[in-house]
């Protein structure tokens, strides 16, 4: 027996110590990788982490946070995370769901007053999955999100909910407002107190961006990134301006830390099994007579070989996340070029995952 079990440990060592070094090798091909296509596409800065089945096996960080101070990135430098703040949205609503404060198939009309009569076919799950027909809100970005729900209520829907599906941000928005109806709470500090918090998320917040008078005031965030973008071949800063309304959809500022720690968080089951939460973010409902192209849980979805994996990208490529679910594989990429398309965090994957096919062709547009 004794002897047995001496054999035992000695095998698992060896295969840890192989994964070790396969580990190191990854790293070391993505760094290189990472650096190469930085110089090629004169990006600015950026950070990557991969996290496997709860353990974090990678953060590196290149390049600049603000080129005026020449500030370097570090794992707590925040950056702006655009659309992949559907992430953490839908990360509240899952723990939401899990504690039976809300029912993805709950009407609408159940948490407001006075919804229209063409509201009443609409639910939870068809904003969470952009199949609302919700249109979009071209007024005040800073009006008060009350206004903007009874602007909605005013306007008619783009088709019946559930029966089309466009990618928008005012979906988002109206869930957000329900979700701060339940809670009792506004959205940042919702996002706060239910899931940054618990998951160790210590760097990154809203930067509550609102016009006063002749200026803009916004509350400060350690570390926060400057946004570039290439304008004839000098860089220039940028703030897309997102207003707070909206902030369900977009303008969460976080750090590579904080976002490996969402992933780790998910891996370890901090806020809800992920027996329950898988079917909500990798499974899909139909959309009419089409698949939806996202997730029960709002997520994008993708299958390549076999593999079936899910995440979000925003800015269109300033945060870039993808979870492979039945490799517990979690690839996230945070950049400030703000003309750089998503595709990092799915080519750094086939370093690690050798069934995908390598997709290293990265790419930018002209802002």
């Amino acid at each position: 027996m004794k002897y047995l079990l001496l054999i035992l440990i000695s095998t698992l060592n060896v295969l840890v110590c192989h994964a070790q070094k396969n580990d190191k090798k990854c790293n070391a091909d993505v760094d290189e990788f990472v650096k190469r296509k930085m110089k090629e596409l004169a990006i600015p800065g950026m950070a990557v982490a991969v996290v496997r089945n709860g353990q974090t096996i990678k953060v590196a960080t290149y390049g600049v946070a603000n080129i005026e101070w020449n500030t370097k990135v570090t794992r707590h430098t925040n950056f702006q995370l655009a659309s992949s703040t559907k992430l953490l949205t839908s990360t509240l609503l899952l723990k939401a769901v899990y504690e039976g404060k809300i029912k993805l198939d709950d009407a609408v009309s159940t948490y407001l007053n006075d919804s229209p009569a063409i509201w009443q076919k609409l639910r939870i799950k068809h904003l969470i999955s952009h199949s609302s027909g919700i249109r979009n809100f071209d007024g005040d970005p800073y009006a008060a999100t009350a206004a903007v729900v009874t602007a909605l209520k005013d306007s008619t829907l783009e088709y019946e909910p559930g029966q089309g599906q466009h990618y928008a941000q005012f979906d988002f928005m109206l869930l957000g407002y329900i979700l701060e109806k339940i809670y009792q709470k506004p959205f940042p500090q919702l996002v706060h107190d239910e899931v940054t918090a618990p998951l160790g998320m210590r760097d990154g917040a809203f930067d509550m961006e609102i016009k006063t008078g002749g200026f803009m005031r916004t509350e400060c965030i350690l570390e926060k990134a400057t946004t570039y973008y290439d304008l004839n071949g000098r860089m220039m800063a940028y703030k897309f301006i997102y207003p707070q309304y909206t902030y369900t959809a977009g303008g969460y500022f976080a750090s590579i830390d904080d976002m490996a720690s969402w992933a780790v968080g998910l891996d370890r089951d901090v806020l809800f099994p992920a027996g329950f939460a898988q079917p909500l973010i990798y499974g899909q409902d139909s959309i009419g007579a089409k698949k939806s192209e996202f997730s029960r849980a709002g997520w994008a979805l993708e299958t390549e070989n076999g593999i079936t994996y899910a995440g979000h990208s925003g800015g269109p490529g300033l945060g870039d996340v993808w979870r492979f679910p039945a490799r517990g594989y979690t690839f996230i990429v945070l950049a400030n070029d703000g003309e750089l398309l998503p595709g990092f965090a799915r080519a750094i994957a086939s370093f690690y995952l050798k069934e995908l096919p390598a997709k290293t062709g990265i790419r930018k547009f002209e802002r």
